[in-house]
């Protein structure tokens, strides 16, 4: 089963709007089809986000997901780690490229273009293929 691990802004645009790629990947890790890890730096701030943004309904929305989505989460990245990744992204998204490294996925999906989706943090991801949602939607329908 193919292993993603989704940034913070994926679970948010996936509440946010049905419709969209970041809710088909979120629906196809509820049905199983793949498997998420995060970290729990990440969910606690989609959650801190869906509360500043959106309605107490969505955040529901969100607890029940979480307890019907088996998700696994991750412990904190290692020094070491956090220290390789601190050159490469933004001083905010090196708990989330470590984690995301640590826990060996094939995939690290984001939405955020200026702090992950460049040059310089794509080249020294690792193994990891960090990409759009609607890239990484593309490859799985394949």
């Amino acid at each position: 089963m193919t292993r993603v691990f989704l940034d913070t802004n994926i679970y948010f645009a996936g509440f946010l709007s049905p419709d969209g790629g970041s809710s088909l990947i979120l629906e196809l890790a509820k049905k199983e089809k793949i498997s998420i890890y995060a970290s729990r730096l990440v969910l606690r701030e989609a959650e801190r986000n869906l509360r500043k943004k959106t309605s107490p309904k969505t955040i529901q929305a969100f607890h029940r997901y979480l307890k019907q989505t088996a998700i696994h989460v991750v412990p904190p990245p290692n020094d070491k780690t956090l220290e390789h990744c601190e050159p490469h992204v933004h001083p905010k998204d090196v708990p989330v490229l470590a984690a995301a490294i640590e826990s060996k996925v094939e995939f690290l999906i984001t939405l955020d273009r200026r702090h992950f989706l460049n040059p310089q943090t794509l080249a020294h991801a690792g193994k990891i293929k960090i990409v759009p949602p609607g890239d990484f939607l593309q490859w799985y329908l394949r």
